[in-house]
């Protein structure tokens, strides 16, 4: 019994350290894309999901070979979303701070965009619809809620990766 939980807590340590590594991660990949100015582009994608899978892979693997190769789904499940977790936490915090305090532009740009986009494609509305719509994109341009996004783009993803590391390492 004493063995099973000193063996839980390891998988939560260090579950939470990978998460912190990619929260780190996350965060530093912001920002550089900011200061350097390459948004959006293939390679930065690629690296970004290599690095994802990579750090997801490694805790669910080490507790793997830790609990004499045995792994279950669930567990698999558990590390990744743990991961995912923490490092979407750290992500979401430094996404609001980025857009509140370092690319404050960005927010104000996206609303003049979505402000021509709305008033392009939205023929034939009255002015209280395009009031409406243009407070509904002013919530949803909110670094709240970029952040929130993140965090559960985050969430997301290490969960994919988890379920996708747990099937092919599980033992039958």
């Amino acid at each position: 019994m004493n063995e099973q939980k000193q063996s839980s807590s390891d998988y939560k340590n260090k579950s939470s350290f990978y998460g912190l590594i990619y929260g780190i991660f996350s965060a530093l990949l912001l920002y550089l894309s900011f200061k350097f100015e390459f948004q959006n582009t293939l390679v930065m994608s690629f690296v970004s999901l290599v690095v994802a899978v990579t750090i997801v892979f490694y805790p669910i693997h080490a507790y793997k070979i830790e609990n004499a190769n045995l792994l279950k789904l669930g567990e698999a499940l558990k590390i990744g979303l743990r991961v995912g977790l923490v490092g979407g936490l750290i992500y979401a915090v430094y996404t609001y701070m980025h857009y509140k305090s370092i690319d404050t532009e960005f927010i104000s740009q996206a609303l003049q965009e979505s402000q021509k986009a709305i008033e392009e494609n939205t023929q034939g509305l009255s002015e209280e619809e395009l009031k409406q719509a243009s407070e509904v994109t002013s919530i949803m341009v909110s670094p709240f809620i970029i952040a929130t996004v993140n965090l559960f783009t985050l969430l997301f993803k290490s969960f994919i990766i988890a379920l996708v590391v747990g099937l092919i390492k599980k033992n039958q």
